[in-house]
């Protein structure tokens, strides 16, 4: 029986424990054996089934599994494993047959209990064998055992081993470290063939967490991003952004080549920095550990910076883009802002008057062109490039560059849900940005400025960051444009102008006088509220726009010019001004010059320090401008639409009340007394209208009192979490809301009427 009992450990079907076809074991048919051996049996009858099935599911698993990994996995399984398992099975038949005494006793025979108990250790160590097996592939066994359903990823399989070596038993923690160290080198594998060829593992490409994207249809170029579902935890997310940023690297010099014929480097000296990589990447221990993995990656990512990017990424080309961000988003070229305003304007009445025109012809055609269309949106665009071409005619890079790659277009949302592709800095260190829209005012339609991101620019800038900047230019539009309206009223002559003082007939009239002076008097409130909500647009536009935008951008762009080495230093000038003069809200701001090649082609930060930094900037400036405080926000945008409200009663009344004096003076009877009714119907939607207004006006201004007293102290200025490493990059920290409040609390005593 004892050869059975082998032949049983060994995988093959025995009858003695039953087997897979539903043959029932013969032990208790047996009547010579005594109930403690066939206890004995039962348990090798249960590792012997174990064995079983596990070389039947690790055997499909090595070659059906979409995961590297798990194959790599289920291969050692097989080959180191179960052929231990295998050993110990003919080291006791062999100490049998050579009759050892550790196993044969007096007059040649061999206790049960001796050949059960050489397979003590294995009982644990089988049973977590199979629980690895299924959670790597369950499939359906004959024995029709019960399994979970769902293939695990390489990262899961990773990251259960990992875990699996603290459960405290030495035979498993053994185990698992050394399929530990399989399951990592196959990862490694697939990280060798992105961080030195930027090219995606050619097997089992889905299960590595660089994924590709096909761009927009009719451009070839491919995207990558990050899936962080198959991220082992021993990838830090900063060193996640970094292995991201030097495959893209990679990629695009491989596209350079190939459709511009570049050549960074010699074949040599690529070659040799290529080894260099590769060494760092060999010097790692297994199992891996973070830090190690961190400063390995961060070796290869200066290496390549310092050797190849700077030709990829120039610095010129990364103070173009953000020298137009900082003009046309964040409206630093106030003329911009006043022409995109007055082209939108001028556009809108134009549509309206056409509309009025062809709702007399033909009403249902004329509701169906309604709406906004995109190219609409993008003639107003262009129109406004003329204005300031003609203001302008000699085109500066940073023009040309926004005219090749910004556009106005519908608010869409679907790009809100594209994946970012880079950030180091941990998404929940970003500040969310408040969900109140400001993108409907310009027009109908929600509409806002874009900016297209070509390669390598996307090694800077995200399109995540992109929407951030659409986001800000749509928030500083509509209070520019709120200021440009407000300020308009003062234009109007028919509303300043006194009619008493004109030779016209009727201002003998007396009944003309008393109406005169009833119209004066119930404009005078309007007249208070308007120039309070003047007061408060422009000091909020000047604070938001003159201060925080003008101070942060300068800020960051002097850390961009500033040689890695002496970074550190160059933070100590944060809050100083860089002009006595400074640009005013408004005020013509030329393109800013980019730093001269020469510096930057030696001492530059590489690309991934100037993405993270750029990033802390964009948080920091958000959570300035005020745009991660939803009441504050929700306060201002209720402002915003009733000024608009307020506006256009004032100039509908104003409007009724010229055509009412025209029809006195034509004695027209009954239609006065229409027009009459219509003007007391508008002076009431006008009243109203101040009086939501000036609701509003308080509750902003109450709303910034409860943001001075809620940011003091840490928080005051945003806590930017994730910084770089040596040398990082520290947002500017200047004045607080309390220097917005100052000025409107000044106004107050001043006369402003801002209560």
């Amino acid at each position: 029986m004892l050869h059975e009992v082998l032949l049983a450990l060994s995988g093959h079907p025995s009858p003695l424990f039953g087997d897979s076809n539903g043959a029932k074991s013969t032990l208790y048919d047996l009547p010579l054996i005594s109930p403690s051996e066939r206890a004995l049996l039962e348990n090798i009858g249960v590792l012997s089934s174990t064995n079983r099935k596990l070389r039947r599911v690790v055997d499909y698993t090595a070659t059906h599994h979409p995961s590297t990994v798990a194959r790599a996995v289920a291969t050692s399984i097989s080959q180191t494993h179960l052929t231990r398992f295998l050993q110990t099975i003919i080291d006791v038949e062999s100490k049998i047959l050579s009759k050892d005494a550790s196993l044969v006793g007096a007059y040649d025979i061999v206790p049960l209990a001796s050949v059960v108990g050489a397979f003590d250790d294995w009982h644990r160590r089988m049973s977590w064998l199979w629980e690895i097996a299924c959670y790597m592939q369950p499939i359906s066994t004959p024995d029709d055992d019960p399994l979970p359903t769902g293939a695990c990823s390489g990262a899961v399989l990773i990251n259960k081993l990992r875990d699996e070596a603290h459960t405290g038993f030495p035979e498993i923690e053994d185990a698992a470290v050394e399929l530990s160290k399989v399951a990592e080198t196959a990862w490694l594998k697939q990280l060798a063939s992105w961080l030195l060829y930027g090219k995606l593992p050619i097997r089992g490409g889905a299960d590595f967490f660089i994924q590709s994207e096909d761009a927009a249809e009719g451009d070839s170029s491919v995207t990558f991003r990050k899936a962080n579902d198959l991220l082992p935890t021993f990838v830090t997310p900063a060193t996640a952004s970094s292995i991201l940023v030097i495959g893209k690297s990679l990629h695009q010099i491989q596209q350079h080549r190939q459709n511009r014929k570049l050549t960074f480097q010699p074949p040599a000296e690529e070659a040799a920095l290529l080894s260099t990589h590769l060494k760092h990447l060999s010097a790692l221990t297994l199992p891996i550990l973070p830090a190690q993995l961190s400063r390995a990656v961060t070796a290869i990512r200066r290496s390549l910076s310092q050797n190849i990017l700077e030709y990829l990424l120039p610095m010129a080309m990364t103070f173009q883009l953000l020298s137009c961000l900082k003009q046309y988003f964040l409206l630093g070229r106030g003329e911009f802002a006043i022409a995109l305003i007055d082209e939108a304007d001028n556009r809108l009445q134009a549509r309206w008057q056409s509309m009025g025109r062809l709702l007399q012809q033909d009403p249902v055609k004329a509701l169906q062109g309604l709406s906004i269309t995109d190219a609409e949106l993008q003639q107003t665009l262009n129109q406004t490039w003329k204005v300031l071409n003609r203001e302008d005619e000699e085109l500066a890079d940073t023009t040309e560059f926004a005219m090749k790659h910004m556009s106005l277009s519908s608010t869409t949302r679907d790009s809100s849900a594209r994946p970012i592709s880079s950030d180091s800095v941990s998404a929940a260190a970003a500040p969310q940005i408040s969900s109140v829209a400001f993108n409907d005012l310009l027009f109908p339609r929600a509409s806002s400025l874009t900016l297209t991101v070509e390669p390598p620019l996307d090694l800077f800038i995200t399109p995540r960051e992109t929407e951030t900047y659409s986001t800000i230019s749509s928030y500083l539009l509509a209070i520019r444009r709120a200021q440009v309206k407000l300020a308009g009223l003062w234009r109007h002559t028919a509303a300043r102008r006194d009619p008493s003082k004109t030779s016209s007939p009727r201002n003998t009239s007396t009944h003309f006088r008393a109406r005169l002076m009833q119209r004066t008097k119930a404009t005078r409130k309007v007249w208070a509220t308007c120039s309070a909500a003047m007061f408060l647009i422009a000091e909020t536009a000047a604070y938001l726009e003159g201060e925080v935008v003008r101070e942060s951008c300068a800020h960051f762009e002097r850390w961009v010019q500033t040689s890695p080495s002496s970074s550190s230093t160059g933070l100590d000038r944060g809050g100083e001004d860089i002009s006595s003069s400074g640009e005013q809200n408004g005020a013509t701001q030329k393109d800013a010059p980019p730093p001269s090649s020469t510096s930057s082609s030696t001492q530059q930060h590489d690309p991934e320090t100037l993405a993270a930094a750029h990033r802390s900037f964009l948080a920091a400036l958000t959570y300035a401008l005020l745009l991660t405080d939803i009441p504050f926000t929700r306060e201002l945008r209720s402002l915003l639409g009733n000024i608009d409200a307020l506006i256009a009663f004032f100039i509908r009344l104003l409007d009724v009340q010229q055509k009412l004096d025209e029809e006195y003076d034509e004695a027209t009877g009954d239609d006065g007394h229409r027009t009459a009714d219509e003007e007391q119907s508008t002076a009431l939607d006008l009243d109203r209208a101040r009086k939501k207004v000036d609701s509003d006006l308080r509750a902003v201004v109450n709303r910034l009192r409860q943001l001075d007293q809620e940011r003091i102290g840490s928080g005051r200025y945003l806590s930017i979490l994730g910084m770089v490493e040596k040398g990082g990059f520290e947002p500017w920290k200047g004045g607080g809301v309390d220097r917005l409040l100052m000025k409107l609390e000044f106004g107050r005593y001043d006369g402003g009427g801002v209560t």
